[in-house]
């Protein structure tokens, strides 16, 4: 009990070996300081890689919507009634293939 009173009022700073005991705490100062620095990159390098996930998942659904689209805007029935609009047939017979000697 008396050693925990000691070490809780800080007397053991102010007693004979005081150059050692303030290495101590000088490098467990630094150690903490050290430790709260490590944490904050882990903590901003997580934050990076959560938003870079949030953007991955957004190119991935904007990605399967552009798909759907163009699958949508190459269907024949489509084809056909854009080229009805702008005036053009869609003839049943196949083209004649001309060769040329």
């Amino acid at each position: 009990m008396k050693l925990i009173n000691k070490i809780l009022l800080g007397n053991f700073l102010i007693e004979k070996n005081i150059f050692k005991n303030w290495r101590l705490v000088l490098y467990l100062f630094f150690m903490a300081i050290v430790m709260i620095f490590s944490s904050h990159l882990v903590d901003k390098k997580i934050i990076k890689i959560s938003d870079l996930e949030n953007d991955i998942s957004y190119l991935e659904s904007e990605f399967v919507e552009n798909r759907k689209m163009v699958m949508k805007l190459k269907m024949q029935s489509n084809v056909i009634s854009e080229m009805k609009s702008i005036g053009l047939k869609s003839y049943n017979t196949p083209p004649k293939k001309i060769l040329v000697d």
